[in-house]
């Protein structure tokens, strides 16, 4: 929540510097907008997934799903379920996924043209369903990309929980190493523990990712009110 402008403050530089981060990562992605001041790349993704962990799998059907961030006193709604017959609000993550994509807009000109999907992932899902579910969001289109949101863990100071702590930050230095070397195989071998909430979703772009060699860039890292961040982007070599 702490990405939203409206809700963090724009005084506060780190959680500024973190926005800032995961907007460039989006942009990297070269999703193709219409009418933005900008040539469409030759490699625009045709399918653009955001996908981020939820209390169950599912799909979210793109004429009907909705992003709002009402419940946290911001103005905030968009997406086709806004009008819908059937609306199907998104789940935090997808929502927050949603925001960036639509920020990253430079100036918030355009209008993005590719395909959309919203893909959430049960937390506890295991290892194997989230690799499975990722080779399947692949294969859905020839250029598929991704907007994975998730937490790092989530007790990185707490002294009564000193043993997930500590857990907790060898986790992160894993995913960390992962992010950074676009390595899909380290991703998809996190273990489940319940102080990393991204652990599914990060899983299910190793699926994605499958045999494809990448290169990573991280943006930022850290930890802030005892949660881990990445922000990181990943650019097929092939």
């Amino acid at each position: 929540m702490m990405l939203i402008p409206d809700i963090a403050g724009d005084t506060d530089r780190k959680w500024r510097r973190l926005r800032d981060a995961c907007l460039e990562s989006v942009r990297r992605l070269n999703i193709p907008i219409f009418g933005g001041g900008q040539a469409i790349a030759w490699n625009a993704p045709h399918l653009v997934v955001i996908v981020g962990g939820d209390d169950t799998t599912r799909s979210f059907d793109p004429a009907c799903a909705y992003g709002s961030l009402w419940s946290s006193g911001v103005r905030w709604n968009y997406g086709w379920g806004v009008d819908s017959e059937d609306p199907q609000p998104l789940p935090l993550s997808l929502t927050l996924g949603y925001w960036l994509m639509l920020n990253s807009r430079l100036g918030d000109r355009g209008v993005i043209v590719s395909d959309g999907a919203f893909q959430a992932v049960d937390f506890g899902a295991s290892s194997r369903e989230c690799v499975e579910l990722g080779r399947d969001l692949a294969g859905r289109a020839e250029r598929v990309a991704m907007i994975v949101m998730g937490e790092g863990s989530t007790c990185l100071t707490a002294a009564d929980w000193a043993w997930n702590a500590e857990r907790g930050r060898l986790s992160d230095r894993h995913v960390l190493r992962a992010l950074s070397d676009g390595d899909a195989d380290a991703l998809a071998r996190i273990e489940l523990h319940g102080t990393a909430t991204g652990r599914a979703a990060w899983q299910v772009l190793a699926g994605a990712a499958g045999d494809q060699r990448f290169h990573g860039h991280l943006h930022a890292n850290g930890s802030r009110r005892d949660r881990g961040y990445f922000a990181a982007s990943w650019t097929s070599q092939s």
